[in-house]
């Protein structure tokens, strides 16, 4: 009953992701990679590029540790830098995370709609998240400095409305 149960969830969450959002095939050169694949994949301690676009209108590319759960991303900012004014005027991005393991390429990316969410206690959450998947404890002097600027910073909470995978 538990594999079924499993391979139900595992088809509810393709179906889900996919009405959602579109996934495309992003090079004819490699394959896509499936759900569990991009999960497994986003759950690494990798960077996320976001692109933004500033008052001239040209992209600004930001990277930014990531935390990624249930077809969302969610990074954090200060809540006075440019990236977050930008944001709040315009919540229009482009995202990347790759990455090349001997000579085989493979990735993430995709554009969606980011929102600022200004929560001193979810940032704090996020950050405690992040400092785990990147330095490996919260417990770290540096760990433990990032959790606590966290009280200066806003979440910001990527939908992304399409996503292009690769794997070689």
């Amino acid at each position: 009953m538990d594999n079924n149960a499993t391979l139900n969830d595992k088809v509810m969450s393709f179906l889900l992701l996919d009405i959602v959002m579109r996934i495309i095939k992003a090079d004819p050169w490699w394959r896509s990679m499936s759900i569990d694949e991009v999960n497994e994949f986003l759950s690494r301690p990798l960077l996320l590029r976001l692109a933004v676009m500033d008052r001239d209108l040209y992209p600004i590319v930001h990277p930014l540790w990531f935390i990624y759960k249930d077809g969302i991303f969610y990074l954090e900012v200060h809540r006075t830098s440019k990236k977050a004014r930008l944001l709040r005027g315009d919540g229009r991005v482009y995202f990347l995370v790759d990455e090349v393991v001997d000579g085989r390429p493979r990735g993430v990316r995709g554009k969606g709609n980011a929102l600022i969410l200004d929560d001193a206690e979810l940032a704090r959450k996020i950050m405690v998240e992040q400092v785990i998947k990147y330095l490996g404890s919260a417990d770290k002097q540096l760990s433990k400095r990032l959790i606590d600027s966290s009280k200066d910073n806003v979440v910001v909470k990527v939908e992304p409305l399409a996503f292009a995978t690769w794997i070689a």
